[in-house]
């Protein structure tokens, strides 16, 4: 007979209870109502035209449709995320796209107790890998959602990749390669172009979304050169990834870069005589960091640092102090300090100081400073500083360097001229009128360039100094208003006033030649730059070239210093006199070889060490005007030969090969050596040092032992920089660069790069979306509790309890 349940009993019922309720094993559910939505902005470059007009909308719909116990979170990013907050402006640097970069800022953001859905409002792909991302989504159970503002690229055409040997013989027939792609099949005309300039052309059929094109050159001239493959369609949505790039050096014996306004420079046969062999630019306005791997010597013979581009500027330091180049700057009126190079970016490599001491200033100056505060000149720089904020600290370097005795007058000009500094000597006034120039601010629309240098001229002809000078600032792409430019600056030159311009952009902005134009008619400098941190250096080269510099134009005797004797064990018969000179001044460290024999005792010849490079400065004319002492001197052969060779390092270590070859956004450097280098490498590891930007310091990069006599390294290639490089072993050096993806990846809008894109988002739990309320749709709540374990222990305690009863009322 089956014992009774007897189920009257509550505590029986309640156990019974228990254990089907654990049999069912329930869960509690512990997420709080409401849901996170975390949605990453891209703000990149190339979203710019596709995202950023409808970003304030999206902006706008998805708050709309956010529950009461919802929470939205912007984080804005491109080169780098952030979170966005009220009065904080997003400040990255917009030639990336750097997506796994978000998504890891973005889930270190979310709240593991809420349910939480991101979602990814972009133009397109990733600049970065995003393997490994999908993992980081699903440990957090986090879906992905994307919003697509170009999708599918409708109507774009554009390159993926360029293929070409990295280094050729001069003279050699080279094929270049590349793949192309659309979303339509056409056939696409192409151009071809080596450093700017049209060498080529052809066509690309697109079959299936996709061309493989080839078109062929030869090699000419040496050093690396930038060959550029133009894709012209029809139509097309997007332009910016129509271009596709590669660096091709041309290998020849490297010798000596001679940049100089003289076809018959005497430096040349000089140094052809003495087996050196020399490369001659009269027109440097094509050079770039790319001729520097060609060469071991740069010599700039009375060239102004206005006509050389600033590419090739920025090259030098990195080309003397890391690769061990040599640099020789030449004197003459166009040059030093006279030629603009007062803190430019070799004024620190050079042995000589370019100011000019207050006690050796022989004119007074008046000068007129006309700044752009147009809206463009708002735009953030970096570093919590706008356009005009550098604009501002430029025109305040400027008055800095000016002295006691001059006049300055100060106008920020929108649509109108505004008197910030009213023109006055400077007398004890400097502290008061750089602080009111520090504070202009932009004040939107565009600048009245006529009406800037009217009010210029007003302030100027009341002044009877013997130098007046205009400097006209203003945006290369929104100068607006010329007027009757040319009769006003012809009235101004006509009284000996001169205008130089410092544009803020390139030579290929729309404005550009206006702009040339005014420094042509003004008998100044015409200078460009993009990049605003360079203003302030701009500013004080020109100052110093029209106020504080100095080219002596009387002969002065020479008198010898002993240095030479550092260069050379030969004795120099010098020159008994030089027909002019610039006035420096031998900073310390320098070595100096001859000397002025006039009371400023000032360098003639001086030279020193700078990081493993050598650099030397010969402050008065070797070709040209006030150069007929020197060319008539009988040892100035030998000078030029012996100075030269001096200059000159090493060539590169034989036993030994250096491949460097690009791998999507990466640069792979190999360095293989035979039997001979083993012991001299384990003596002297060698060191690997690139550089990607003359604002940033050179950055040493570790390598990988791949095999006994093969080492290997990778870098990251920058956004829209060439990278360059330099390999050092003890005295042994291998220089490389520059180096470059064959497309930048912020325009690489590629079919496969956006499919990585959507299989991320589906891996996730996440899909491509059109409704904007479809992105508050709460993701399974992972939050939950089982409650087996509790439901055991009321059973327990029933069943117990039960137990004790029974036996009490038995007894």
């Amino acid at each position: 007979m089956l014992p009774r349940a007897d189920l009257r009993r509550p505590l029986r019922v309640a156990g019974l209870v228990l254990l089907v309720l654990y049999l069912a094993r329930p869960e509690w559910n512990l997420t709080p109502p409401g849901m996170d939505l975390i949605v990453l902005m891209d703000r990149s470059a190339s979203a710019a035209e596709w995202v950023e007009p409808h970003r304030e909308e999206i902006e706008r719909l998805l708050e709309a449709n956010r529950g009461a116990e919802d929470r939205l979170r912007i984080v804005d990013f491109a080169a780098a995320p952030l979170e966005r907050a009220a009065g904080r402006p997003f400040e990255s640097p917009r030639g990336e796209t750097r997506m796994r970069l978000a998504l890891e800022y973005a889930l270190g953001l979310r709240d593991p107790a809420r349910a939480t859905r991101m979602l990814v409002v972009t133009d397109g792909a990733s600049t970065e890998s995003l393997v490994g991302a999908g993992g980081l989504l699903a440990e957090a159970k986090t879906p992905l959602d994307l919003r697509l503002e170009n999708p599918g690229g409708a109507g774009d055409s554009g390159m993926t990749r360029v293929s070409v040997p990295p280094q050729v013989q001069p003279g050699q027939g080279v094929l270049l390669e590349f793949d192309a792609f659309s979303s339509e099949d056409q056939s696409i005309p192409f151009e071809l172009l080596r450093d700017g300039s049209r060498i080529g052309a052809g066509e690309v059929a697109i079959r299936r979304g996709r061309g493989h094109g080839r078109v062929a050159f030869r090699a000419e001239g040496s050093g690396a050169h930038r060959y550029d493959v133009r894709l012209m369609p029809r139509q097309d949505s997007r332009v910016a990834n129509n271009t596709g790039s590669a660096w091709v050096e041309t290998v020849s014996s490297p010798g000596a870069l001679l940049v100089t306004p003289y076809p018959d420079d005497p430096v040349e046969g000089a140094l052809r005589r003495g087996g050196v062999p020399v490369d001659v630019v009269t027109d440097p306005s094509r050079l770039h960091a790319g001729d520097l791997s060609g060469s071991r010597l740069v010599i700039l013979n009375n060239m102004p640092a206005s006509r050389l581009p600033a590419a090739f500027l920025d090259g030098l330091p990195f080309f003397v102090k890391e690769q061990g180049g040599g640099l020789l700057m030449s004197g003459g009126p166009q040059s030093f300090g006279a030629g603009g190079y007062f803190e430019s970016q070799i004024d620190p490599l050079l042995p000589v100081s370019m100011e000019l001491r207050e006690e050796h200033r022989k004119l007074a100056v008046a000068m007129a400073i006309v700044l752009d505060r147009s809206g463009s000149m708002a735009v953030s720089a970096g570093g919590g500083a706008t356009k005009m904020d550098l604009a501002d600290e430029g025109a305040a370097r400027a008055i800095e360097l000016l002295g006691s005795m001059d006049a300055v007058a100060v106008y920020a000009v929108d649509s109108e001229a505004h008197e910030v500094v009213p023109f006055s000597a400077i007398g004890r006034d400097k502290a008061k009128m750089t602080d009111a120039v520090r504070s202009i601010r932009s004040a939107g629309g565009g600048i009245y360039v006529y009406t800037g240098l009217k009010a210029a001229w007003e302030a100027l002809k009341t002044s009877t100094a013997g130098q007046r000078h205009v400097i006209l600032f203003a945006d290369a792409a929104d100068a607006e208003e010329p007027g009757d430019y040319q009769k006003l600056i012809g009235e101004m030159a006509a009284q000996g006033v001169t205008v130089s311009v410092i544009g803020l952009g390139e030579r290929s902005d729309s404005d550009a030649n206006f702009l040339i134009d005014v420094a042509a008619l003004g008998k100044g400098r015409i200078f460009f730059n993009a990049d605003p941190a360079q203003l302030p250096g701009l500013f004080a080269q020109e100052t110093v070239a029209i106020a504080r510099s100095a080219f002596l134009k009387e002969p002065v005797a020479t008198v010898s210093a002993g240095g030479w004797s550092e260069i050379s064990p030969r004795r120099m018969d010098w020159l008994p006199q030089v027909d002019g000179y610039n006035l420096s001044y031998l900073r310390p460290g320098a070595s100096a070889a001859l000397l002025s024999g006039d009371e400023y005792r000032a360098p003639l010849v001086a030279f020193w060490q700078r990081g493993i490079g050598r650099v030397a400065a010969v402050t008065f004319p070797m070709a040209g005007d006030y150069s007929q002492d020197f060319r008539a001197w009988s040892s100035a052969p030998d000078f030029v030969q012996t100075l030269g060779r001096w200059l000159l390092p090493p060539p590169a270590p034989q036993g030994t090969s250096l491949r460097v070859k690009t791998v999507g956004n990466e640069v792979m450097v190999e360095l293989l050596t035979d039997d001979t280098w083993t012991e001299r490498l384990a003596n002297t590891p060698p060191v690997l040092i690139v550089s990607d930007d003359s604002s940033r310091e050179p950055r040493v990069v570790s390598w990988e032992r791949v095999e006994p006599r093969r080492l290997e390294a990778k870098v990251s290639l920058p956004p829209g920089k060439p990278l360059r490089g330099v390999v050092r072993a003890g005295e042994a050096r291998w220089g490389f660069g520059p180096v470059a993806p064959s497309v930048d990846p912020e325009w690489d809008a590629s079919p496969d790069r956006l499919e990585e894109l959507r299989a991320l988002s589906t891996s996730s739990g996440g899909r491509v979306i059109s409704d904007l309320r479809q992105a508050w749709t709460c993701p399974p709540a992972a939050g939950y509790a089982p409650l087996g374990n509790w439901l055991l222990l009321l059973l327990a305690i029933a069943f117990l309890t039960d137990a004790g009863l029974t036996r009490w009322r038995g007894n």
